[in-house]
């Protein structure tokens, strides 16, 4: 996650607040945030936790997030624990533990364009990273490639002579389809792709998360422009990934909005013991949130279904650090060491906050020096994509995924 600028007391009141009422809820405002953790709530037999991103101005310039190349710096990333709607209604049982290394990769490197943005975690990660530059909010480009024209096929001066009798001479055409046909059908294509469901424009209406309403996209056009940006960042990752968690009974639900009432968030998590729900303001950088919260989805299932941890995380800090001291002198946005400990201060609020911000540099369309050869923060992925290589049937050691490309 990432924020814009530092939270008054009073948002952290209000936080601490929501907190007590709802037990499971981690707030995180990315870099320089401040985070409070409650054990999850039982909501009757379901488990949520909820995670949720601000945007932040800090990250390094000429990164830019790999399918969606928007030049934002800020990161965003949430966790949040309203129910949300069970979209998923195929559940199995756990796959096993063997490895299928022939099993399908989404990698699709050709997803990712970018403008590089400044200060930007950016690599279509992160919502909790969508360090989007200056905090300014930016829909996600990405709709040029799939824009559906209608064909008109007029034959013209074809008679045709149905059997109804229709006159000769008339020209038959096919209609153009509205933009809202062309939307469905392009969600509908993602959501079979991916074994995912998303919603956007009514679906969403009166969905609140982390105490926050949201605002419902209304604009056809905007919505268009998410699915694409959707699109193009999903297809980075093995598509066998997302069948993996659903077919666990850990399946994925998308729900589009415009933003938050709370404006600096651009997304949120929410994981339950029988679904999650990754919600992705537009108004911000999609691909970095996106891949912020992804991270989050796969840690989740790692540790929930498929009896992983990382306990070995903290040896990778430096001697003495504890999780929620900020010191910006370890943090590559701030000094652009290769040698820093951390991509960001985002990073050093939570253990899992530092692995989603990670992630979100791991999926940078170009590479920050942090991520040099034994450096701190590339022992740190190494470990993260190994943990994905090993928990994950559709993840290869045999094949380079698109978050290794700079490991």
């Amino acid at each position: 996650m990432r924020r814009k600028d530092l939270r008054s007391i009073g948002i952290i009141l209000v936080v601490m607040a929501f907190v007590c009422i709802s037990g499971g809820v981690t707030v995180s405002y990315l870099d320089n945030s401040v985070e409070f953790q409650a054990p999850s709530v039982i909501l009757g037999d379901e488990s949520a936790g909820i995670t949720i991103s601000t945007v932040d101005n800090e990250g390094p310039d000429g990164l830019s997030s790999g399918a969606d190349d928007q030049g934002s710096d800020d990161e965003t990333d949430k966790d949040d624990d309203s129910d949300k709607d069970n979209d998923s209604d195929d559940t199995s049982d756990d796959k096993d533990s063997g490895k299928d290394s022939d099993s399908d990769k989404g990698n699709s490197s050709s997803g990712s364009s970018g403008n590089s943005g400044g200060n930007s975690s950016s690599g279509g990660s992160s919502s909790s990273g969508g360090n989007s530059a200056s905090g300014s909010s930016s829909t996600g480009s990405g709709s040029s490639s799939g824009s559906s024209s209608g064909s008109s096929g007029s034959s013209s001066g074809s008679s045709s002579s149905s059997s109804s009798g229709s006159t000769s001479g008339e020209s038959s055409t096919t209609p153009t389809p509205t933009i809202e046909e062309t939307n469905n059908a392009l969600r509908n294509s993602i959501q079979s792709t991916y074994n995912i469901t998303i919603k956007y424009g009514s679906e969403t209406s009166g969905y609140s998360v982390g105490g926050m309403s949201t605002e419902v996209i209304t604009d056809a056009s905007k919505i268009q422009t998410a699915l694409y940006d959707l699109q193009s960042t999903i297809a980075l990752y093995p598509k066998g990934m997302w069948l993996e968690m659903k077919n666990s009974g850990f399946p994925l639900t998308i729900y589009l909005i415009t933003k938050y009432s709370t404006s600096n968030v651009t997304g949120v998590t929410e994981t339950y013991s029988n679904r999650v729900n990754i919600s992705v303001a537009i108004n911000f950088p999609f691909g970095e949130t996106f891949n912020h919260e992804v991270f989050h989805y796969f840690e989740n299932y790692i540790t929930m279904f498929k009896g992983g941890n990382f306990n070995n995380w903290s040896s990778l800090n430096p001697s003495g650090f504890t999780y929620g001291s900020i010191n910006s002198s370890l943090s590559y946005s701030k000094t652009y060491s290769a040698d820093s400990y951390f991509v960001n201060d985002y990073a050093q609020t939570q253990a899992s906050e530092d692995r989603a911000s990670t992630f979100e540099y791991m999926m940078f369309t170009n590479k920050a020096s942090c991520l040099n050869n034994s450096k701190p923060v590339w022992q740190k992925a190494k470990y993260m994509a190994d943990q994905l290589d090993y928990y994950f049937n559709s993840v290869s050691p045999n094949v380079t995924e698109y978050w290794e490309r700079h490991l």
